[in-house]
């Protein structure tokens, strides 16, 4: 009863300051998070390994029983900020087996989050579609000071394209192609400007500017497809996400540069509140938003789970590659020392992380 109170009071306060999208991103990461502990618990379990706790959420108390299932208590704790299966790599039982056991469980977490990425976009491409964004509308989002062709042309910002010379504007590429043509040319743009149509004479420069920065509305458009292309296309839609966090973890350590026009603060290490922040936003925008950020989320536990990091998945596989090639594994001093200190490491880039979500946040205007 004291648990349940804790759990009950702790959602309260929380109740009073997030709001539904904010749920439904912690929501959404507790599913990853069980994604990730169940491919452990699973694949420990059915190789022989004892698992005596799977946790949803991090320490031991306070905690919520859920119940016992072969051989293992299930539980949830208020820090949910991960989960962990226990299985402690020095007890006798897992030394005991085979190092490509050892691997598999420790591989298992992020196979499962990748598997869980590909299922959710399979799921998306069946049920919407591939998604695109086609132009509604073609528009001038600001007028130059210094190229005034448009600006003494009478041009102003929030004009909409109708068309030039004759020709229907219709996407960004069908006025640049336009006007490229008629470099040094007069032409003859109408415009929509409220419920006016008004018509202007312009004569683009030689390299066919005529001093506006262009804009428009778009609008999501969906490809319809069958489930063997959904799945393939759900397949590559990771690959590329995978090759997109390599040059992300570039830009993070500054290696790589931002690509041009990247909101300010969305290449720094961020934590928690970001990721809660963004999944909010998704949410807004609706149900394919909101399903393909927890997509790009699992890839990203999966990527840096793996990375050969200590206190990481892919830091006991390096584990257990060393011990593969010298015969037997490290010392236990030795690898609980080299954990310790990057667990400190991850500490501090927590700590990071959450001091740019609320000092640094991602600028989108």
């Amino acid at each position: 009863m004291k648990n349940f109170l804790w759990f009950a009071g702790a959602l309260a306060l929380a109740a009073m300051y997030f709001q539904p999208g904010h749920w439904a991103m912690l929501g959404g990461l507790i599913l990853l998070i069980v994604a990730h502990e169940f491919g452990h618990w699973f694949v420990a379990r059915a190789l022989g390994f004892d698992v005596p706790t799977f946790s949803i959420g991090f320490g031991s108390n306070p905690r919520i029983v859920l119940g016992r299932f072969w051989g293992t208590q299930f539980q949830i704790t208020p820090w949910l900020i991960g989960g962990y299966v226990k299985i402690d790599p020095s007890d006798a039982n897992f030394q005991s087996k085979a190092i490509w056991k050892r691997g598999a469980v420790m591989v298992a977490g992020v196979t499962m989050n990748v598997l869980l990425a590909v299922a959710l976009m399979f799921v998306l491409f069946v049920g919407f579609g591939q998604r695109d964004y086609a132009y509604q509308s073609v528009s001038i989002s600001g007028v130059s000071t210094t190229v005034t062709i448009a600006a003494d042309a009478g041009l102003r910002a929030g004009d909409e394209f109708v068309s030039v010379d004759g020709q229907t504007i219709a996407t960004p590429q069908d006025l640049q192609r336009v006007l490229g043509a008629h470099k040094g040319v007069p032409a003859s743009i109408t415009v929509k400007r409220g419920a006016d149509v008004l018509t202007y004479t312009v004569t683009p420069d030689k390299d066919g500017h005529i001093g506006i920065a262009i804009g428009g509305k778009v609008a999501p458009v969906y490809k319809k497809m069958g489930p063997l292309t959904a799945f393939t296309e759900a397949v590559k839609f990771n690959a590329n996400l995978l090759k997109q966090m390599f040059v992300g973890l570039g830009m993070m350590l500054k290696i790589v540069p931002p690509p041009a026009g990247a909101p300010e603060g969305a290449t720094d290490m961020h934590g928690l509140v970001a990721i809660v922040q963004f999944g909010a936003m998704a949410f807004n925008d609706g149900l394919y938003s909101f399903l393909q950020m927890l997509v790009l989320i699992s890839m990203n536990l999966a990527f840096f789970n793996i990375l050969p990091i200590p206190m990481l998945d892919g830091g006991h596989v390096m584990f257990l590659g060393i011990e593969k090639l010298r015969g037997k594994p490290l010392a236990r001093q030795t690898q609980v020392a080299v954990s310790n200190l990057f667990f400190l490491l991850l500490i501090l880039l927590m700590v990071w992380g959450l001091f740019n979500d609320v000092f640094h946040p991602v600028n989108f205007k």
